[in-house]
């Protein structure tokens, strides 16, 4: 097990890719504290990785709010212990229409969940993690920080702006043994992106994909582990692409 005596915080972890990797590390011997905005989802996938022979915790956090991160660690802390490694993997994209027709209200909204969010859980693990000897932050990205699509500028902004806060972070945190990484998914058959497609706007999506297939929540989990555990020790400032090639066309 490669995560064994590890603990691991993982937020959006009430589905989807959030889930899956928490499911993941958990099973790589980790001790999990799951997080999300909806505490039932976070305390659903808590008890699912406990019947499934792990240990783990469900928590309410809002990244938005940075005294709601402090709240989390704390949680977290008083279980299980020095954190060794977070998943900044809450997020989401809402203002889905043509530059032209956003308001200042829809790009404050992706903007305060996919960046500020991310900030706000790398600033308040960083500190924890500089105290305990190190760690790592892996900031869930999107292929859309990469290559950009229609009526997404916030989402592609806001994702891009996290890959750059990884690099910038890891540059200042390498010296206290933090390591800062993003994993970038792809389209992924989350509850959300399905509830959001037709079969015929997934079929054209899967377009997009040299694989010729959407991704699902457990292609994130390989990259996931490697980036919490020992086998990425000198990885730092980078970004995986987990999209079935997508951003190679």
């Amino acid at each position: 097990m490669r995560l064994r005596e590890r603990h691991v915080v993982v937020t959006g972890a009430g589905q989807g890719i959030g889930r899956a990797i928490a499911r993941g590390v958990a099973r790589e011997g980790a001790r999990v504290t799951c997080a999300d905005i909806r505490g039932a989802a976070a305390e659903d996938a808590a008890r699912q990785i406990v019947a499934e022979g792990g240990q783990a915790l469900g928590v309410a956090v809002d990244v938005r709010d940075l005294a709601s991160v402090e709240a989390l660690l704390a949680a977290a802390e008083r279980l299980f212990g020095r954190v060794h490694a977070v998943f900044a993997n809450a997020g989401g994209s809402y203002a889905r229409k043509p530059f032209l027709e956003l308001t200042p209200a829809d790009w404050e909204t992706d903007r305060l969940l996919n960046l500020d969010g991310a900030f706000n859980t790398g600033f308040v693990f960083a500190h924890h993690m500089a105290a305990h000897g190190g760690g790592a932050i892996v900031f869930t990205s999107s292929q859309l920080s990469e290559v950009a699509r229609p009526d997404l500028v916030p989402y592609c902004a806001a994702k891009g702006g996290v890959r750059m806060l990884a690099r910038a972070m890891a540059i200042d945190l390498a010296t206290h043994g933090i390591r800062v990484n993003c994993l970038a998914p792809g389209p992924t058959l989350s509850e959300r992106l399905v509830a959001r497609h037709t079969p015929e706007t997934l079929a054209q999506e899967v377009k997009l994909i040299p694989m010729g297939r959407m991704g699902q929540p457990d292609d994130m989990v390989g990259a996931a582990v490697f980036l919490a555990g020992d086998e990425s020790s000198w990885v730092t400032g980078t970004t995986i692409f987990v999209d079935g090639g997508y951003v190679a066309w």
